[in-house]
C-alpha cells in the first residue's frame, strides 16, 4: 500500500498511479479511496462548478480484482445512468476515456450518504416519520420507472439512497450493476449487502426480476423506519399498515411477495402517510 497526494490531500492505493488528467475539472477537495468496486471517486472544483468523478484505472486499495475489469464494469455502467435519466437519480454529465481507464463524471450533491457504512443514520431520525416515508415512496417510484423500461436492481443496498435533509428529497447514485432483464443468478452469492439480498440473490440459475427488486425495497424501508438488520416491529416507527405492506416484500417465498415493483409502490402511496412520532 502506498499513499500519494493529490491537490494536498492523501490518495490510498496498492501501486504508483498517475492522476493528474483530474485536473481537467479543476482541483480535488474529496477523496474516497475505500471502495471495494474497484473504483476511485473523486470531488473536484473547478470552473464548471462541483462535480463527482468516478474513476477507474487506479490500483485502489480494497479491491481484488483485474484493473481492466473494473474499467469495463464502469464504462458499461455509463448507459445504466444514460437509460434512467429522472429526478432522484444523480445526473451524469459525461463519460470519457483518461489517464490510464475510464471515468464518469457527476453532478457533485450535498446530500447526505444513508448507507450504514457512512455512520449518518441520525440523519434520517432527525426526520419526521412522514418525511421518512415520503423517503421510501421517492425510492419506489425510482425503481418503477426503472421497472418499466425493463432493468432490474442489482446491488442495491442503502449505500445506493443520498437524502437531502432539509428538503426530504432522495438522490439514488452507484447503480452501476443495474442490467437489463430478464436474468439468472449467474454467480451464487451475488453482488450486495446481506441486509437486502433475497434467497434466490444465493441461488445459481435463479430468476433475478422485479420480484427480486421488491424484496431489496421492502429491506429499505426498514433503513428509512426502522433497523434494516433485524426488520422487527419493536424498531419500527411507520403504521402497522407499512409495516405489513414491508413484510410482505421481505417473505422468503417468491410467489408470496408483491408480483411487481408498480404494486407495490402504489400500495405504499395508498396507506398514507405515518403517523408523526419523535424522531
Amino acid at each position: 500500500m502506498i499513499v500519494t497526494e493529490i491537490d494536498g490531500l492523501p490518495v490510498r492505493l496498492r501501486a504508483p498511479h498517475d492522476l493528474s488528467f483530474t485536473a481537467r475539472w479543476g482541483s480535488v477537495f474529496a477523496v474516497l479511496d475505500q471502495q471495494d468496486s474497484g473504483n476511485l471517486c473523486l470531488g473536484i472544483e473547478g470552473p464548471a462548478g462541483r462535480v463527482f468523478v468516478k474513476y477507474a484505472g487506479a490500483p485502489t486499495a480494497r479491491y481484488d480484482g483485474a484493473v481492466g475489469t473494473a474499467v469495463a464494469n464502469l464504462r458499461r455502467s455509463a448507459k445504466v445512468y444514460r437509460a434512467l435519466a429522472h429526478p432522484s437519480l444523480v445526473r451524469l454529465r459525461e463519460a470519457v476515456d483518461v489517464g490510464a481507464g475510464h471515468a464518469l463524471i457527476f453532478d457533485w450533491t450535498d446530500a447526505t450518504p444513508v448507507g450504514r457504512q457512512y455512520d449518518r443514520s441520525h440523519v434520517v431520525r432527525s426526520l419526521p416519520v412522514s418525511a421518512r416515508a415520503d423517503a421510501v415512496q421517492q425510492i419506489y417510484d425510482f425503481h418503477v420507472h426503472a421497472a418499466v423500461q425493463g432493468w432490474v436492481a442489482i446491488d442495491l443496498y442503502d449505500g445506493s439512497v443520498m437524502l437531502d435533509a432539509d428538503g426530504g428529497r432522495v438522490t439514488l447514485c452507484d447503480l452501476d450493476l443495474y442490467e437489463q432483464g430478464p436474468l439468472v443468478n449467474r454467480m451464487g452469492r451475488m453482488w450486495g449487502s446481506t441486509r437486502f439480498m433475497s434467497p434466490e440473490e444465493y441461488r445459481l440459475g435463479a430468476p433475478i426480476d422485479e420480484v427480486t427488486n421488491v424484496f431489496a425495497l421492502g429491506a429499505l424501508a426498514h433503513t428509512f423506519l426502522g433497523d434494516d438488520a433485524t426488520k422487527s416491529r419493536e424498531a419500527w416507527v411507520g403504521s402497522d399498515a407499512q409495516f405489513e405492506l414491508a413484510a410482505r416484500a421481505l417473505h422468503a417465498e417468491r410467489d408470496a411477495r408483491w408480483p411487481s415493483v408498480g404494486a407495490f409502490a402504489e400500495a405504499w402511496r395508498g396507506v398514507g402517510p405515518a403517523r408523526d412520532l419523535p424522531g
